[in-house]
């Protein structure tokens, strides 16, 4: 049996202005998950559409969330390819949006931003929809002054690829026909930028290079910030399944310590080794690994975090850090009995 212990050792540095933030990809998912039950070690969530459970995280567990726009501002290409592009009507969307629940949700206090989803430009969506998108939400949630902080934060997540190959999927994340794209830089409007990376893509100590080589070169401007996307998934107990997605022995940077197809143990790992690495890089805001719910639509990537007792023990022991503003080290450690 194994036994999880968390030891809160020393504080690190004054970090705290830095690394602020942290949630878990679909928090919002399971609504039956207690707002007041994460706010200890979670501060922010970023994956809901829906303006009623947006107030709910605020009123019951002071939770403040960005709201979701992809599926309110991007629309089917028509041609049947699953592609999505910028809705000719996007900019009456956005107006609607922006006066039924944006600026109402950010008067209350409940909203700080907005996320224009996932993996915008590897699914396709040409780079300029993406920055037409942002430029448009940016104009109507501007930047504060300089050294005042942000008005509202516009953040997204991508794939790695995008910055490292230049290409997108066509078809989905393992189809191997491939059409090229073009992303110059993060677009200007953007606050946060985040990458998701995972053990069958590359190793835990493989992140900081490939943040350094190839993300910071294309941020603009000096109040950009990243967060990180860890793995934080299981693999229903199959050996096999957990040797490809959670110690992969064969990626771009090399082998993963091996596991024996225990996702745990693996993804333990790379929770303390983003956590140590996004204390000392101070362009990194916030971590929020993926994922919460145990939902069925990627049964190799399941149960989630929240049905998975230690990795889930770990994570909320870095967000409790995160959240409190102590960023003290912790002990990670994994015990047979």
């Amino acid at each position: 049996m194994l036994k999880f212990v968390v030891l809160a050792l020393g504080a690190v540095g004054a970090r705290a202005d830095k690394l602020q933030y942290f949630g878990v990809w679909e928090l919002e998912k399971n609504t039956s998950t207690s707002p007041a039950s994460v706010a200890p070690w979670a501060n922010f969530a970023f994956t809901s559409d829906d303006p009623a459970y947006i107030s709910r995280l605020h009123t019951e567990g002071g939770v403040r969330s960005l709201l979701r726009v992809d599926d309110a501002l991007l629309c089917d290409d028509g041609a049947g390819t699953g592609r999505r592009l910028l809705c000719t009507d996007f900019a009456a969307r956005w107006a609607a949006l922006l006066a039924s629940a944006v600026r109402p949700l950010l008067a209350s206090g409940a909203l700080f931003g907005v996320n224009f989803g996932d993996e915008l430009a590897w699914r396709c969506v040409p780079y300029s929809n993406i920055t037409a998108m942002v430029d448009a939400v940016r104009a109507d949630l501007p930047r504060a002054a300089a050294g005042n902080g942000a008005a509202a934060i516009l953040y997204y997540n991508e794939a790695y690829p995008v910055f490292t190959d230049g290409q997108c999927s066509a078809g989905g994340d393992f189809d191997p026909h491939r059409v090229n794209i073009s992303y110059p830089s993060v677009p200007a409007g953007l606050d946060w930028l985040s990458v998701d990376y995972y053990p069958d893509e590359g190793t835990a100590a493989g992140v900081a290079p490939l943040y350094e080589r190839f993300i910071y070169p294309k941020l603009l401007g000096a109040g950009q910030r990243v967060l990180f996307v860890p793995p934080a998934y299981g693999s229903r107990g199959n050996a096999s399944v957990g040797e490809r997605l959670c110690c992969s022995a064969s990626t771009r940077d090399g082998a993963n310590p091996p596991c024996g197809g225990n996702c745990t143990e693996a993804l333990l790992q790379w929770a303390s080794a983003a956590y140590d690495w996004a204390r000392a890089d101070e362009r990194v805001v916030g971590l929020n690994p993926w994922h919460w719910a145990t939902s069925g639509d990627q049964p190799q990537f399941e149960p989630g975090l929240s049905a998975m007792p230690v990795l889930r023990a770990a994570y909320e022991a870095v967000g409790a850090e995160i959240v409190s503003g102590r960023l003290a080290d912790i002990d990670f450690q994994l015990l047979q009995k």
